[in-house]
């Protein structure tokens, strides 16, 4: 009898842990010497980093190739065993798929698993983050018997939903998500079937796109397949079933000693969010961890309920994943990425808010919630870091988003629909020796990369008026954020196109500093309908705005409807020649901004990255106009004088809440937020 449940399997994605060891696996990592396991682990990581830069290369999609790609070799039970730098959430999910396969498919006479076999995913609720994040896993054999799964999960920018591009910020249920795909054999005898493969890109705005990544992930998979085939032929699967189980064990128990270094304690931050696709609204991500012994226990209870009508809800396995980003690439960035990690977290995720979805509700804008929460992560885990090992108490990375979602016919005539790169250039957060880097990339995707702007006007019916630093948009600090990216894109060489937004901070910053530093600046779309820019370039006027902080002011020769809008801005139809300005937020700051170094304040004015106001308002430096020549004594007169009026302005922390909780915000503000706080007690 068949074991495929029609509808969802809810036991399955609870299984993100290590399955329990086999015989063969405890068997196989006893013989191993450690020299050998060793070798055997790096070249696992090897053979994981070429299926990555393989599956880039010969991708189609901007996620493709410019890195939201993570390529994994997951254990003969489905467990993350080794993964190649890149989105690591995408590959710790990816189990979920692959567990679903062997719980369902192995038996199942209709399917089956067999060598040459492959199979294809993209329902979130199956581990993908959302629609657009795709993945394809094929099994590796040895004479029969099944040694492992290797696979690529990476974002391919189109998937059928309401709005192109892959996240749609109207979407009202799942049915308006898009393909949202369980776990299917699409090939077979080493073979893609055709008809699978049609039946697929029937659902999408550009299939030609869709069918290439697959293709690709494909061809990357296969690679590793011969790969480990040649570490089977010379080692023996009992040798590599084994290695990969000890690089599971061996990184959960080096986890767990690193864990019971921190002090014990509980670690609070709540999270907000400022949309709920196009509606401006506040919302709640509420984050407790309890550090205890050699492990975590993340609690989400008072967080904004479910939203049945919008695509803000994420699963919660979703959460956890992007809890695996902030582990893998800052608490435990000495550790090798596995699920061996999530041995030392426990969680609990109240059953009616929308980061734990149930029912068809949308989770299109699930990378928002999920983004939102990683804030938290950066937050609490400073605060448990900074005892043990203070540089890597970091300030957060950008966490907002910003990039443009587009659909049409492009100058080719063929249907297009996708995102841009530039999402990849946000501001490292301040580090608490030095200042952040700017347009430093995507703290989910740590090899990610914005493209370069020739082959994307070569590939995408759009000219590029400017692309630079968006200078300002950190937040302020002893040490500063880094710059996120402005860029402008006009409609070029079609009649028209579609194209919108995605992100949020627009009302309520999308990244808070730490340790006194300023959070990132609000972000914001500025669209200029009918507008005489290529007028004004084929006159070589000086007016043309030359980056994004011009632009916002708008008091150039540009003429046209101008707007702005929130960063999750609808898909709306624009023109040739009309102008869309967008920003890529910054990083956020750390330390107190009056302890700056006067002298860097005053190099960034000379360099244009921070303003006038700033440098005086924020950073109280006193300084020559026409020289930039600092003055010493008078800014630290400023100084003194600006922290006597804290002390002055400060009260008990009792009395600043009654005041506080005064300043309820407007209902229509909070309707979606749940249970508003009304005293102390609650």
């Amino acid at each position: 009898m068949s074991s495929l449940a029609y509808g969802r399997d809810y036991e399955v994605v609870q299984r993100l842990r290590p399955e329990p060891m086999t015989v063969e696996e405890a068997a196989g990592q006893q013989k191993i010497e450690d020299i050998d396991f060793e070798i055997f682990r790096h070249k696992m990581n090897m053979i994981a980093q070429e299926g990555k830069e393989t599956t880039m290369k010969l991708g189609a999609s901007t996620g493709m190739r410019w890195g939201d790609v993570a390529f994994a070799i997951y254990t003969a039970q489905g467990d993350l065993a080794v993964v190649a730098t890149g989105i690591w959430f995408h590959a710790v999910l990816g189990q979920i798929p692959v567990k679903y396969i062997l719980k369902h498919f192995v038996d199942e006479p209709s399917v089956g698993l067999k060598e040459g076999d492959s199979f294809f995913w993209n329902d979130p609720f199956y581990g993908g983050v959302h629609g657009a994040d795709m993945g394809l896993a094929v099994p590796v054999f040895d004479q029969g018997k099944l040694v492992c799964f290797v696979g690529a999960v990476v974002h391919t920018g189109e998937n059928g939903a309401t709005d192109p591009g892959g996240m749609s910020n109207t979407a009202r249920s799942r049915y308006d998500d898009g393909l949202l795909c369980p776990p299917i054999k699409v090939g077979e005898r080493y073979t893609l079937r055709e008809d699978i493969l049609t039946m697929i890109g029937s659902h999408v705005r550009d299939p030609r796109t869709m069918i290439l990544d697959i293709k690709a992930r494909l061809a990357a998979s296969r690679i590793a397949e011969r790969r480990i085939q040649e570490v089977l032929g010379d080692k023996g699967p009992e040798f590599f079933i084994g290695g990969l189980r000890r690089i599971l064990s061996v990184t959960a128990e080096a986890a767990k000693k690193k864990v019971a270094l921190l002090s014990d304690g509980v670690y609070r931050q709540p999270r907000f969010l400022d949309t709920v696709g196009t509606e401006s609204t506040l919302v709640k991500i509420n984050l407790t961890i309890t550090k205890k012994g050699d492990g975590f226990k993340f609690d989400f209870e008072g967080s904004s309920p479910m939203f049945p009508d919008k695509p803000l809800n994420t699963y919660f396995h979703g959460i956890l994943g992007l809890a695996m980003v902030y582990f893998c690439g800052w608490f435990f960035h000495d550790l090798p990425a596995n699920n061996g990690l999530l041995e030392t977290i426990e969680w609990h995720f109240p059953e009616d808010s929308f980061i734990n979805a149930k029912g068809d509700v949308s989770t299109g804008l699930a990378p928002y919630t999920q983004t939102a929460f990683s804030l938290g992560m950066f937050l609490c885990g400073a605060r448990m870091s900074y005892g043990l090992d203070p540089l890597r108490a970091v300030a957060a990375w950008y966490t907002g988003f910003g990039a443009p979602m587009f659909g049409g016919i492009n100058q080719w005539g063929e249907p297009m629909a996708d995102t841009f790169a530039e999402l990849n250039a946000t501001g490292c957060g301040a580090r608490p020796d030095m200042d952040g880097v700017d347009c430093a990339g995507s703290y989910f995707a740590t090899m990610s990369d914005c493209g370069d702007v020739e082959s994307t006007e070569e590939d995408r019916p759009f000219l590029y008026l400017f692309r630079n630093y968006f200078r300002g948009s950190y937040g302020h600090g002893k040490y500063r954020g880094g710059a996120g990216l402005g860029y402008c894109l006009i409609p070029s060489h079609v009649p028209g196109v579609a194209l919108g937004a995605f992100g949020y901070g627009s009302k309520f910053p999308a990244t808070v500093g730490i340790f006194g530093g300023y959070a990132v600046s609000p972000t914001f779309v500025q669209t200029v309908k009918g507008s005489n820019m290529k007028e004004l370039l084929a006159q070589g006027s000086p007016s043309v705005p030359v980056n994004v902080e011009q632009a916002l002011q708008g008091d150039g020769a540009e003429t046209g409807r101008r707007e702005f809008h929130h960063t999750s801005m609808r898909i709306q139809p624009f023109q040739n020649g009309d102008t869309v300005y967008l920003p890529v937020g910054g990083g956020a700051g750390y330390g107190d901004a009056l302890e700056r170094d006067p002298e860097a304040v005053v190099a960034d004015l000379r360099d244009g990255m921070v303003t006038p106001w700033a440098a005086r308002n924020i950073y109280r430096v006193v300084y020559d106009d026409e020289t930039l020549r600092l003055d010493r004594e008078k800014t630290q007169a400023l100084r003194e004088e600006a922290r006597a009026r804290r002390k002055q302005g400060g009260k008990p922390y009792g009395e600043f809440e009654k005041e506080w909780l005064k300043l309820r915000p407007r209902d229509e503000v909070i309707k979606y937020y749940g249970t508003y706080p009304v005293s102390r007690a609650t």
